[in-house]
């Protein structure tokens, strides 16, 4: 059985703090260098480098800053200078989900992304949130696959694909594989209960019930409850609706669904981009 889930608007997860620069003209050296070596068919010179590192910083500060007209224009140069640099695509995706929340431009770029780099993990994570967003859960399944292959201890990913199969599929043995997965970095109450959702529906009731007891440990009364309930009414389990608000900083819904589970954010059923630029 399919369960309707309550989520259409996507809202930009926003980093919490400004952009390690050092951090991402490091990580995006190599990249960087080679698209303006292609751009110049030369060796660039080393003002010439500079400047569009210096752009780049410029625009990555306007968007942590949400200054998001500054950002989209600094973007655009960008681009304009090295029309193969995929992070500034990436960049300008976010920006304009950002600040106008228009799907169809977002995912417009956020192709052009990874068709000038296949391995850009962060457009493919994007990409399947958007589409998850849409309800779109092939292209969704798809694009967090993709980002699976290319790194596959990516928590997000697996997060998304495990409620996928739970929800969507009626896939529960599968999904327990990807909740299974995550639990290696979190334990946040929410995993463990589509872990007891996903027992349940593959008949799997007395380890549905180690889940149980497992919430009650962590505090997790509302979610025992609510799995708690679902079992003795022999029902499936009834997820709660998505907390739209844009608090990035402190999420407090108690929706399930595909988002980073870290200890200080919760996981909750949000399709969120992930506008980490610190992983270019």
């Amino acid at each position: 059985m399919i369960i309707p889930i309550h989520f259409r608007r996507i809202r930009l997860l926003l980093p919490k703090s400004h952009v390690s620069l050092r951090a991402l003209f490091f990580r995006a050296w190599q990249s960087l260098f080679l698209v303006l070596l292609l751009s110049f068919w030369s060796f660039p010179s080393h003002a010439q480098v500079q400047n569009f590192k210096d752009v780049y910083e410029r625009a990555v500060n306007a968007y942590n800053t949400k200054q998001y007209d500054q950002a989209m224009d600094l973007y655009q140069q960008l681009i304009k200078a090295a029309p193969g640099f995929a992070p500034a695509y990436n960049g300008l995706a976010l920006t304009i989900q950002a600040s106008s929340g228009d799907e169809d431009k977002t995912i417009e770029y956020l192709k052009m992304a990874v068709g000038y780099d296949p391995k850009m993990t962060e457009a493919y994570v994007n990409l399947g949130r958007i589409y998850f967003g849409r309800q779109d859960f092939d292209p969704a399944e798809e694009y967090f696959e993709k980002a699976l292959k290319l790194d596959p201890n990516l928590t997000s990913a697996q997060l998304s694909l495990a409620w996928i199969n739970l929800l969507v599929r009626s896939k529960p043995l599968k999904a327990l594989k990807y909740f299974k997965q995550v639990l290696s970095v979190s334990q946040d109450p929410k995993i463990y209960f589509g872990m007891g959702s996903a027992y349940f529906a593959s008949n799997q009731r007395s380890k549905a019930l180690d889940m149980i007891t497992k919430l009650r440990s962590l505090k997790a009364e509302d979610l025992a409850s609510q799995l708690e309930a679902s079992m003795r009414k022999d029902s499936w389990i009834n997820t709660p609706q998505m907390d739209t608000s844009v608090n990035n900083n402190a999420p407090s819904n108690l929706g399930l669904g595909p988002v980073d589970p870290t200890p200080d954010k919760p996981t909750g059923m949000q399709a969120r981009l992930r506008g980490k630029l610190t992983d270019y």
